[in-house]
């Protein structure tokens, strides 16, 4: 070996020492030392301006409970720097003096570690304390500081707001920051006069101290987790008694959380009813829940101190205070008090089981909320806004398991791998699955007795699946351990395949893994034991989720007999109750066909529509089926009504119609057109005061597709109400609406708005809506290129010029291409510019688009310097889009081309119009 490679292999030797070094790093503590009570001290805000740093003192009841010798007490501290540190025994007497240089402290790990000269007694307390000094951080993790400008003085004010999870506690005081080593907590903030402290619990007493300095002491917090510790310090008035049940925000807010008030006192009630365990009885006498105009997430659940983001409890008259927007605060807040319960009085034992908090969370965030408030059908939503979102993510090799080993989720990256969406929507979709088998009553009894089983303690996954075996119905033949890890510990999800013989009196069903890639490294072996649940034409009872039968892992084919008399049809996973895809042999699902398109949709409910619709497009997505097959299927879809199955539809044609040629746009507007006929028919592009929240929903999924492909007149339609309507639309259809009238003469008058516009975030819709305009010249030359607009709105104005009108793609980019520098000089980088290019390009679907973008590739790569790697990477991926549309939607085009050419599907309109109109020939009759 020459001097080189001798060198070369010291330095791999000495990597790979290090890798190991880092492999071996302990990020947990030992457990030989708990705590049960910290008394901590946070002094704040020592002037007006923009506050940098706290200071704190805190004192740690400490008991021994290892067998061996304690010879030093590790624990947790990151970004605080310790100025003191003492220990005392249960006597009050000093165990030894200690010096702060000799604490040891391990970065990676965020361990601080108290060298001891003497061991510690077996079984005996002591209390560790620190005085150290912090920084009031601006990135939302820790203590941190918001701001706002206070409306009438135009003043900024500041306050400061924790968040403590995941690992973030240790940021705010030393402490043991593993959710299992739960304490008490007693606070006392230091703060100047003018403000308010509030916290998890109720203020005892505040005493000054010093000139405008005061000190706020609150009551012991129930024994509970590290990152749930929270507080704020603020000039906030509260709706409410502070001493029970109140919203707390900024006083110009008050009269805008009536809403999210009268929302949380009825979620509230519904839960103490629903556990039999009322909140007062968890041990904490109040629950507050606090704004921040700056938090990173809708809301955190710090017992007795719910955070959320000023979005979900202000709800401003004429701007937040639509259907959609009541929706989303009484989601968060049915979900974030449901925490109350699951994660905060019981809460995992460690990371890896993150999901026996969320998975319950986001399942009571629909069905709590459905309960309480029905006419948003959150219940038939649940599929198609978490089931089906999550189905994807779950379909590819980078999904992982609701429960991983302990010892694979250690360090802080691989913690924040379970805030996942698996651990929520997943979680949520795998609860229901359970409570739908086992029966509602069953599963709330489970329920009530885990969790008065485990109050104040922590969990694994089978101390509640003891729960659930334990009121699971006996005369269900399913091994449920195996049933629960399929589903928890296994990754992905299986799809079943429904084959009819002997003239459908025999059904043959099969199971595989559903992937979206079969040759992305995931394992397509995996199988999964699976309730079946169906119905026929000959028994349509869709109400009734308990399994008629399991297909168990072991079983390679479970056949469903008819012998007595063969069906037409039938429908598995009713309601879409279980974690699984259907797919049905061609002739079962053209009986599908015929059936949804009968009267009434033949009693398949909206859950199953969106189910077998949403199935469809996933299964031409991997190949499974043809395109042209799946469109003509629905064709079903010009007698729909309903908003689930439509919501389906769109997420579906999202990607295909992306994939569309300009040559294939003007068929696929005939047939948009025709299989809206019946949901047009009803909703239109007028609303009224009759219309329910779905009745929104689907008006402004359907004038969005409709306008954007310029489909049954909907741009003029809209245009007109816009012209003769003097108000602004409701905000329940501004963005929207403001977005398809922008397309035609009222582009002036949205822009107008815009510049009229104080709201911020009203502003922020208005300048995206009129950048749905087709003037696009204009609007690239007089706003786009101007100084009046920053970078960020210029990049969103142009997604949305080219988004929102597909058959504009190509003259957009040749306008942008015919002066490059000029774009790149209003964007300010080349950089971004190639980034705006790349995004454009990924609507190329032709080969004349390919050439124009080599073409503009070849012309002026050099101008982008190293940025040209987007550009070239933009040309393989147009390159693959092409190759992939010509190879899976020939057959897709020609359906299209001929169905136009037979004038669409007149009949089925004509058969649309009479159900439509036999209530009025009925009535004149």
């Amino acid at each position: 070996m020459n001097s080189w490679g001798t060198r070369f292999g010291l330095l791999l030797a000495l990597a790979l020492v290090l890798i190991g070094a880092c492999a071996a790093a302990d990020y947990r503590l030992g457990g030989s030392v708990v705590p049960s009570f910290y008394n901590l001290t946070i002094s704040v805000f020592s002037n007006a301006a923009e506050p940098t740093l706290f200071y704190g003192e805190v004192n740690i009841t400490l008991q021994v409970v290892g067998t061996s010798e304690v010879r030093q007490i590790t624990l947790h501290k990151d970004a605080i720097d310790i100025e003191e540190c003492w220990l005392y025994n249960e006597s009050g007497v000093q165990v030894q003096p200690i010096d702060i240089s000799q604490l040891i402290y391990e970065e990676a790990t965020q361990q601080l570690t108290v060298p001891l000269s003497q061991a510690l007694n077996f079984h005996g307390k002591y209390t560790l304390g620190f005085k150290y000094t912090g920084r009031i951080r601006t990135d939302m993790v820790g203590l941190f500081s918001a701001s706002y400008v206070e409306q009438g003085t135009g003043k900024t004010k500041w306050l400061g707001v924790t968040q403590m999870q995941r690992l973030n506690a240790r940021l705010v005081f030393p402490c043991f920051d593993e959710p299992a080593l739960k304490a008490q907590f007693q606070l006392q903030i230091v703060r100047p006069s003018g403000y308010e402290a509030i916290s998890n619990t109720k203020l005892l007493y505040t005493a000054q101290q010093g000139t405008d300095r005061y000190v706020d002491h609150f009551e012991s917090t129930p024994t509970m987790s590290t990152y749930l510790l929270a507080f704020i310090i603020a000039e906030y008035s509260a709706r409410g008694n502070v001493s029970d049940f109140a919203v707390l925000t900024r006083p110009e807010f008050y009269d805008h959380t009536e809403f999210s008030f009268q929302v949380g006192e009825r979620v509230l009630s519904a839960y103490d009813e629903l556990f039999q365990q009322s909140y007062a009885s968890l041990g904490n006498d109040i629950l507050q829940y606090a704004t921040s105009p700056r938090f990173p997430h809708n809301g955190m659940e710090n017992w007795g101190l719910i955070i959320y983001s000023d979005d979900v409890l202000v709800k401003v008259p004429g701007y937040t205070d639509d259907w959609s927007d009541k929706e989303f605060t009484i989601r968060i807040i049915a979900h974030e008090t449901s925490h109350m319960w699951f994660g905060d009085s019981v809460t995992f034992s460690w990371w890896s089981y993150f999901w026996l908090n969320e998975a319950f969370a986001r399942y009571y965030e629909y069905f709590m909320a459905h309960q309480l408030y029905p006419e948003y059908r959150l219940d038939e939503q649940f599929v198609v806004r978490q089931m089906q979102l999550i189905f994807a993510s779950d379909a590819v090799n980078s999904s992982q398991p609701m429960t991983s080993p302990e010892e694979s989720i250690q360090t802080p990256s691989q913690i924040g791998y379970k805030f996942s969406a698996i651990a929520y929507a997943k979680g949520a979709c795998i609860v229901r699955m359970w409570r739908n088998a086992m029966g509602a009553n069953n599963f709330d009894t489970a329920i009530r007795n885990y969790l008065k089983q485990h109050h104040l303690g922590n969990t694994r996954p089978k101390d509640l699946f003891a729960h659930l075996i334990d009121n699971w119905p006996t005369d269900q033949y399913v091994n449920l351990e195996q049933f629960f890890y399929d589903f928890t510990e296994q990754v992905g999800y299986p799809m079943l395949i429904v084959n009819a013989t002997r003239d459908n009196q025999m059904i043959h069903v099969q199971q595989m893994r559903f992937l979206l890639n079969r040759g992305d490294g995931s394992d397509p072996d995996l199988r999964y034991t699976v309730p079946i649940t169906y119905a026929t034409n000959l028994s349509p009872d869709f109400d009734n989720l308990t399994p008629r039968t399991y297909h168990h892992r072991v079983v390679n084919i479970l056949t469903i007999s008819f012998e007595e008399q063969p069906i037409e049809w039938i429908v598995l996973n009713l309601k879409q109750s279980n974690y699984y895809r259907v797919l049905y042999d061609k002739p079962l699902l053209n009986s599908l066909q015929v059936a949804l398109s009968s009267s009434s949709h033949s009693g398949v409910p909206v859950e199953n529509r969106a189910q077998i619709v949403d199935d469809l497009f996933n299964f031409v997505l991997v190949g499974y089926i043809d395109y042209a097959d799946v469109f003509e299927f629905m064709e079903y879809l010009s007698q729909e009504i309903d908003y689930v199955p439509w919501y389906a539809t769109y997420q579906g044609l999202q990607f295909v119609a992306k994939r569309l040629t300009p040559n294939q746009l003007p068929n696929f507007q005939q047939y948009l057109s025709d299989i809206t006929a019946a949901v047009f028919a009803r909703l239109g592009v007028t609303w009224s005061s009759d219309d329910s929240a779905l009745d929104v929903y689907n008006r402004n999924k359907l004038v969005d597709w409709l306008c954007r492909y310029q489909t049954r007149n909907c741009i003029q339609l809209v245009a007109d109400k816009f012209t003769n309507d003097f108000e602004k639309p409701s905000p329940d259809y501004r963005g929207t609406f403001y977005c398809a009238a922008a397309r035609s003469e009222p582009y002036e008058r949205v822009m107008e708005f815009y510049r009229e516009e104080t709201n911020a975030k009203e502003r922020e819709l208005l300048w995206a809506a009129a950048s749905c305009t087709r003037s696009y010249v204009a609007h690239y030359q007089n706003e786009i290129l101007t100084n009046g607009s920053t970078v960020s709105q210029k990049t969103i104005a142009l997604a949305q010029m080219y988004q929102q009108n597909p058959d504009l793609i190509t003259p957009i980019f040749n306008m942008l291409a015919e002066n490059i520098t000029q774009l790149a000089e209003a964007l300010d980088s080349w950089a971004t510019t190639a980034v705006v290019i790349s995004d454009l390009a990924d609507y190329f679907t032709s080969r004349e688009q390919l050439q124009l973008l080599q073409d503009f590739y070849d012309g002026n790569h050099l101008l982008f310097g190293q940025s040209a790697s987007e550009l070239s990477k933009a040309l393989e991926t147009v390159e693959q889009n092409v190759q992939w549309t010509e190879m899976r939607l020939d057959r897709l085009a020609n359906y299209l081309s001929k169905r136009k050419d037979n004038g669409g599907q007149r009949s089925a309109q004509v058969l649309v119009m009479l159900v439509l109109a036999l209530p009025m020939l009925l009535a004149w009759l």
